[in-house]
């Protein structure tokens, strides 16, 4: 684990300056949705102003994207060549298998960095940002997208177990992939691929319930909070709708990052062990039920 810590850790001030350009990004983002509502109305008088903001907020949005995407994959390239070279010289003992395929899982890790870490990022300044816009228009709806954060947390927890199962089944399977083929038994290899694929089919089955749940309460809240932020609102302009219905939409969206941090971070753990301890791994696995 403490390599995996040095190898981030030397590499602290790019990581800085990409996640600069997240945030910076993420900022703009946020406040598109008001400068659009407000350039919707004044078009609707004739004027260009906000209009001009908008188009200024798009493209400096697009000039952090882009910095970013040109940047952030020179380092982290570099920071996975290191973690894995370090961890083929410390494990001796794994089989050939087992260490091919981890070096394949740790991508997992780079990968959380560069990718699952932007989303949270963005998706907390996202929940912060657009639920204090919400309040602003109306503290009715900001209160009803805000309990929509209760039932997202039981969903959550009820599928929590069955995810992090999962993981651990699959990543365990694919361990004895090239032992397996390096074989050369004709049955042990269809066997390995049938394995596979119920696997890869549990866990789908498991992924399409988590989330058709977490969408369903994610469409009910919408609508929820639409109905009491119009209600009794005659004077409402068109911008204002707009505005309004953009920011309960990103709230309602970021607030999935929560149950996307718990699953990426349990299949992270179950990564993290196996490049970290293989006693420990061969412990936890033994201990896993068969998932059909």
């Amino acid at each position: 684990m403490n390599n995996i810590k040095e190898s981030f850790y030397r590499h602290r001030w790019s990581i800085a300056r990409i996640y600069f350009y997240v945030i910076t990004g993420q900022l703009l983002f946020l406040v598109e949705p008001y400068l659009l509502g407000r350039a919707i109305d004044g078009l609707l008088r004739g004027e260009f102003k906000f209009l001009l903001l908008l188009l200024g907020a798009f493209l400096l949005e697009s000039l952090m994207i882009y910095r970013r995407m040109v940047f952030d994959t020179k380092v982290y390239v570099k920071i996975y060549n290191e973690i894995i070279l370090d961890y083929l010289r410390r494990e001796t003992e794994a089989s050939q298998s087992a260490r091919l395929a981890r070096t394949d899982m740790a991508n997992g890790i780079v990968s959380f960095v560069e990718h699952d870490m932007h989303y949270f990022m963005s998706s907390i300044l996202t929940l912060l940002g657009s639920l204090y816009f919400i309040f602003l228009g109306s503290p009715i709806a900001g209160l009803a997208v805000t309990l929509s954060v209760i039932p997202t947390l039981l969903i959550t927890k009820f599928f929590y177990r069955k995810v992090a199962q999962a993981a651990r089944v699959g990543n365990t399977h694919y361990e004895s992939k090239v032992d397996i083929i390096q074989s050369g038994d004709t049955k042990k290899i269809e066997g390995f691929y049938e394995r596979r694929k119920k696997i890869l089919v549990a866990g789908s089955t498991i992924q399409g319930k988590y989330w058709s749940s977490l969408s369903s309460t994610r469409s009910t809240f919408i609508i929820l909070a639409i109905v009491v932020f119009t209600h009794g609102k005659m004077g409402l302009t068109q911008g204002e709708a707009v505005t309004m219905y953009s920011y309960i939409n990103q709230f309602l969206g970021a607030l999935l990052s929560i149950p996307t941090a718990v699953e990426v971070i349990t299949r992270l753990k179950d990564i993290l062990g196996r490049l970290s301890d293989e006693k420990n791994v061969q412990e936890m696995v033994s201990t896993v039920p068969v998932v059909d």
